[in-house]
């Protein structure tokens, strides 16, 4: 071999030969999901054993008979409590790690903080710990003793903020246990990331948020409001321990060492390397096909018949904000197939935030694959966890009250994963009632091209559409997400008419 291709070889393509010779360039940063993948793989092996491969991608082989199946996964698998925490750390979101004491909770948000680059013992002294007396001052920092008595005005007060603020990663230990008080102080700084106190503020920058609780409903001494609640974009349970990974603990014992005692500077990431991780996890596609997927699956939860007369109010938001329940009306009055609707199943519908929660990480899940684009197996993988404190079954459904179904109430996960899996079945059979819609759209997008004749075909057009979506179908969540596009359609094209014809809002009664 060339002597200078194999030093080229040795320097992994950082080499090359001009008239001047061999020259070397400075190394570069490793690629963002390599280095991911890296820090996965050691933190399984030497961190948290958990053999529970939970997130597997590709086609599965089944063993077992009708009762008891397994399914063996063809393609990578991982396990959600490494991996999870991993993409919260590389997208900066707020998750919550549940599970019973002594499961490694605070430990996977404490191996998060090191690989973002902070020691130890500064970890350790950042944590802050959910106890029923936690102050807001506990929480935030408090003004300086000697300015409150010097003070003439309230601007005068200097704040003394608590300094964990303004770490990258942020862990609340067992936050159901903090008063009610002191969480509203936190959501602002979670939700918006600055607090406020005597017309101070700091702001804390990018965070990943690592909570902590010791069960799986949000309880504890206090409940926990929900619009702190709301602001967590993802949940991960705590895998059991494997008995057969004893011998790793008495290693660890034999050499009074703990995980998180030996990090590798190899997987650690810089802030530079964190805000690089960002900006190529937010370029990945997230492509038509798959928007239509999980959309379709996503937005038929929020409808409900029975909520009102009007189609803008057919929907559970109508049904709370008159103190009802899904339950209370949906019935054996209503029409609809409980076994076939998703709605039935579930007590509220999705926020704009979720659905901002879900292209995200499943950006985050694509590109720690070295994936290009985001397919629907990423979303299958995730969507169970994004939902999984956000979603309320209705337990009244008589989807539920099937024996087969039952054990869906304790494990969400199989749940929503089973929903996502329905849908997609759903949306093949239901498609090419929707295709007629996306031509209309793409002609009412093209409507300032369109003459006033053109203009008032469409609109013909979509009405017709309308009477022969009412007539041909049962009116449930997919066909009630098609006749809201549609009547959206229809009132853009006629105030593309009124425009046209020099009519003004005035000129109508």
């Amino acid at each position: 071999m060339n002597p200078n291709r194999l030093v080229e070889s040795w320097v992994n393509g950082r080499a090359s030969v001009g008239s001047e010779g061999l020259s070397i360039a400075p190394k570069t940063g490793i690629d963002p999901s390599e280095k991911l993948r890296q820090a996965y793989h050691w933190i399984a092996q030497n961190a948290i054993y958990s053999l529970h491969a939970d997130i597997a991608f590709g086609d599965t082989l089944n063993c077992g008979d009708g009762r008891q199946q397994i399914e063996l996964a063809k393609g990578d698998s991982y396990s959600s409590f490494i991996l999870l925490p991993l993409l919260t750390l590389a997208t900066s979101r707020r998750m919550v790690i549940i599970g019973a004491p002594g499961r490694g909770k605070t430990t996977i948000a404490t191996l998060m903080a090191l690989l973002s680059g902070s020691p130890l013992p500064e970890v350790r002294r950042h944590i802050q710990h959910g106890h029923p007396q936690l102050t807001v001052a506990d929480l935030l920092g408090s003004p300086l003793p000697s300015d409150l008595v010097k003070a003439e005005r309230i601007k005068d007060v200097q704040v003394s903020w608590r300094s964990w603020i303004k770490q990258r990663v942020k862990i609340i230990d067992e936050y159901n246990r903090i008063p009610t008080k002191t969480q509203s102080s936190l959501l602002s700084l979670l939700s918006e990331g600055y607090a406020e106190m005597y017309e101070q503020t700091v702001v804390c920058g990018p965070s990943a948020w690592f909570l902590t609780a010791n069960d799986d409903i949000g309880g504890g001494t206090f409940p926990v409001i929900e619009a702190l609640r709301d602001r967590i974009d993802i949940a991960v349970r705590c895998t059991p321990f494997h008995s057969r990974c004893i011998s790793s603990l008495d290693a660890r014992i034999s050499n009074a060492q703990e995980a998180v005692d030996f990090v590798p500077s190899s997987i650690v990431f810089t802030d530079a390397e964190l805000e690089a991780a960002g900006r190529t996890i937010r370029a990945i596609a997230f492509p038509p096909d798959v928007q239509s997927v999980v959309g379709f699956m996503m937005g038929q939860l929020d409808f409900c018949l029975r909520a009102s007369d009007q189609l803008e109010y057919k929907n559970k938001d109508t049904l709370h904000l008159a103190g009802k329940r899904v339950s209370q009306v949906c019935n054996e009055d209503c029409p609809l197939d409980k076994n076939e609707n998703s709605c039935t199943q579930t007590e509220n519908g999705v926020s704009a935030r979720t659905y901002q929660t879900m292209i995200h990480f499943a950006k985050a899940l694509a590109c720690f694959r070295g994936r290009k684009e985001v397919s629907l197996d990423d979303v299958r993988q995730l969507l169970p966890w994004i939902l999984h404190e956000k979603l309320q079954p209705n337990i009244a459904s008589s989807f539920f009250q099937k024996q087969e179904n039952q054990a869906l109430l304790t494990d969400r996960v199989s749940w929503i994963r089973r929903l996502l899996d329905e849908a997609v079945s759903q949306y093949a059979a239901y498609l090419p009632i929707r295709e007629p819609i996306e031509e209309l759209i793409q002609q009412v997008d093209a409507g300032s091209l369109l003459s006033p004749v053109e203009v008032r075909n469409l609109l013909d057009r979509i009405r017709r559409h309308i009477e022969q979506v009412l007539a041909g179908q049962e009116f449930n969540g997919p066909v009630y997400e098609d006749l809201l596009l549609l009547k959206s359609l229809y009132s853009r094209c006629q105030s593309r008419l009124n425009q046209l014809e020099g009519k003004s809002p005035a000129d109508h009664p």
